[in-house]
């Protein structure tokens, strides 16, 4: 501990997870709890010069020689929803308990045009699809975005997988949407359109975000496609 008091295992109490890099070394590990009240759910090693958790992806390395033979790129929120991918034979990464980062972006975009971002059905799984839209348009390229399968019912990937089997996972996952798709759905639900005023607030908004895209020939299109 830090403050010099005895040892003690880090991940007491906890599942663990090789985290490795994405030719194959490990470099550190998770853990998720073993109980439900604990007040980490999951724990990571601390950061080294070979861990950086703002920029590995959990199961970068398998997954990217499976993309590489055609499947498509799964992004779920954590450990057991990329397991869970995997079972039902989709190749998945994870981020280390953080929202995604434009340097996981730009990773992630070297191994497949448009990954689908799979966060979890509930409030906080569409607030970290909507974080990634704000972290991701000024990157987007021709050829270089994401789908979105917002999962429905306060389900994660792991839950369906148990709850339903692979099949049905394998279809929540292929039902997905564009990117500006779930721009628009963002940026719609910030208040109600009733008067002229919220709708001319709507069009601002989404003129601002066509804007946020670095690349001049995408901003214009969105701009077209959008209002």
């Amino acid at each position: 501990p830090d403050d010099g008091g005895a040892p003690f295992d880090r991940f007491r109490g906890r599942i663990m997870f090789p985290i490795r890099d994405a030719r194959g070394r490990c470099i550190a590990f998770g853990g998720r709890s073993l109980d439900p009240n604990a007040r980490a759910k999951y724990l990571n090693s601390p950061e080294t010069p070979l861990f950086d958790k703002g920029r590995n992806l959990f199961n970068l390395g398998p997954a990217r020689g499976a993309v590489a033979k055609g499947a498509p790129l799964v992004v779920a929120e954590g450990y057991m929803d990329v397991i869970a991918c995997q079972r039902a034979g989709l190749p998945a990464v994870a981020p280390m308990g953080t929202a995604l980062t434009e340097e996981q972006m730009e990773r992630l975009w070297r191994v497949s045009h448009e990954p689908v971002l799979c966060f979890d059905g509930d409030a906080a799984g569409l607030r970290a699809a909507y974080r990634a839209i704000e972290r991701g348009l000024p990157l987007l390229k021709s050829g270089r975005s994401f789908r979105f399968a917002l999962l429905e019912g306060g389900q994660d990937p792991d839950d369906i997988l148990r709850d339903r089997g692979a099949p049905a996972l394998r279809q929540a996952l292929s039902d997905t949407r564009a990117f500006a798709e779930v721009l628009f759905r963002r940026e719609v639900e910030v208040e109600p359109l009733d008067t002229p005023e919220r709708r001319a607030g709507l069009k601002g908004r989404l003129r601002q975000a066509a804007a946020a895209i670095q690349d001049k020939d995408l901003a214009e299109q969105y701009r077209r496609d959008l209002f």
